[in-house]
């Protein structure tokens, strides 16, 4: 035992934290660094789509020169600086598409990125709970070892006493003494994989991986009662990266929409001033004083073809996007039925290791009483441990996997963590309906 709790304690300077499921979940999302990406990726999307729509509105802008002047051009001139300046407001009236089908474009990215960082936060929840569940089941199996340690010591005290009263031979003192000495390197083994399941847990929430973080919870069952058809129509109403492939294919078509525009023409609205002189901001030169206002007509007739290839490319990138859609959605399917077959084969699991690890138990106890009667031997004794902490290990097996395949169903059907998709899932629906 004190090695035990040398080995998981560590040393006192350790920070010592306490926490439940939940709460390490709650701490992965404020903490981890891939969520924190995820958030860059949605402000620049947010970006993205503020420049897209302030390309619609005016643009101002200032030129200004300042030249030193001299030859027979300049004869008259009574000074040898000149100064001028532009001021110039201009405002598109119509782009051919390409502004409204950018803006269409950026706000799918935008949508996109919403449903991504959501996606995000359900993978951070599944890898912390897998390895808040590992930490239990190693914990639970560095109990086991430890009991067994103390059953094979305790068994080999009583075969030493019976050496010494002549009634069992020396080689039961041996083969004790090496099945205990094999369970301790068991226990050795098991208590380092908590050790470094509990740093990797510490590592994906943001503490320290020295920490000594002690799980309040313990693995236990609890029935998930839901039907294979209702988590395949869960995920498909609810499951964010299925939406985002959607958003994307409707990004792509916009930015195909937009690359037509290049065959339009284009008409924008212009007012221009200016002013130049002798000195800065000073009118005293009539060929520099002007202003004007209208508009200008540009259609790119022909290009030669480029702009037929710019389209013919997106057209390709609106191609990959609908096959993505389709490779996505039968990988939502695919996602949870793994899951939940999965999930019910642990659950049986359950069932029959429970069954077997009581006769296990039951098998110890006899052999035990049949060893210390003088009628059964060592090795039996031996077998019988083995069976038993196999059994419990099993067990924990058992619970374990189904715990961590329920986590991975809810996973697969895309329980929400942060945001609803309901908003989502219906514009989709309306740019269905008017067969967009």
């Amino acid at each position: 035992m004190g090695l035990l709790m040398l080995a998981v304690c560590g040393t006192s300077s350790a920070e010592r934290v306490d926490m439940t499921l939940d709460e390490g979940i709650q701490m992965a999302l404020e903490r981890n660094y891939t969520i924190e990406e995820s958030v860059a990726d949605l402000d620049s999307a947010y970006w993205g789509l503020r420049e897209a729509r302030r390309n619609g509105g005016p643009k101002v802008s200032w030129n200004s020169t300042a030249n030193r002047v001299g030859g027979k051009a300049y004869g008259m001139w009574q000074h040898d600086g000149l100064y001028g300046n532009l001021f110039s407001m201009s405002m598109p009236i119509y782009s051919g598409g390409k502004i409204e089908h950018n803006i269409e474009a950026a706000e799918m990215g935008l949508s996109g990125a919403e449903l991504d960082l959501e996606r995000t936060k359900q993978n951070i929840r599944n890898t912390v709970s897998s390895d808040y569940y590992n930490i239990l089941k190693c914990r639970s199996q560095v109990g086991v070892y430890q009991e067994s340690v103390n059953n094979l010591q305790a068994h080999l005290d009583d075969v030493n006493a019976k050496l010494r009263a002549g009634v069992v031979a020396q080689k039961d003192v041996l083969s004790s003494e090496v099945s205990l000495a094999e369970e301790k390197q068991q226990l050795v083994n098991a208590i380092n994989d908590l050790n470094v399941a509990v740093a990797t847990f510490n590592n994906d929430v943001g503490l320290p991986t020295e920490a000594e973080t002690h799980a309040k919870e313990e693995l236990s069952y609890e029935p998930y009662d839901i039907t294979l058809p209702e988590c395949d129509e869960y995920a498909r109403l609810h499951r964010p990266d299925l939406f985002q492939k959607q958003f994307n294919l409707r990004q792509k078509k916009a930015e195909m929409e937009a690359a037509k525009s290049g065959m339009r023409p284009k008409l924008d609205a212009s007012v221009n001033r200016n002013i130049g002189g002798s000195s800065p901001f000073k009118t005293d030169s009539d060929t520099s004083d002007s202003w004007s206002a209208g508009v200008t007509l540009n259609w790119d007739i022909w290009d030669s073809g480029i702009t037929a290839a710019q389209v013919n490319k997106k057209k390709a990138a609106v191609h990959r996007a609908e096959a993505e859609l389709k490779d996505k959605q039968n990988i939502v399917k695919l996602d949870v039925r793994t899951a939940y077959l999965n999930m019910r084969a642990a659950e049986e699991n359950i069932g029959t290791m429970k069954e077997a690890l009581a006769k296990a138990q039951e098998d110890y106890r006899i052999e035990v009483v049949r060893y210390n009667a003088g009628v059964g031997t060592n090795l039996e004794v031996m077998d019988a441990q083995d069976k038993l902490v196999s059994a419990k290990a099993d067990f924990i097996n058992a619970l374990f996997n189904y715990n961590t395949s329920k986590a991975s169903l809810d996973y697969a059907m895309g329980v929400p963590v942060d945001l609803d998709v309901s908003p989502y899932r219906q514009s989709i629906e309306n740019s269905e309906k008017k067969g967009e």
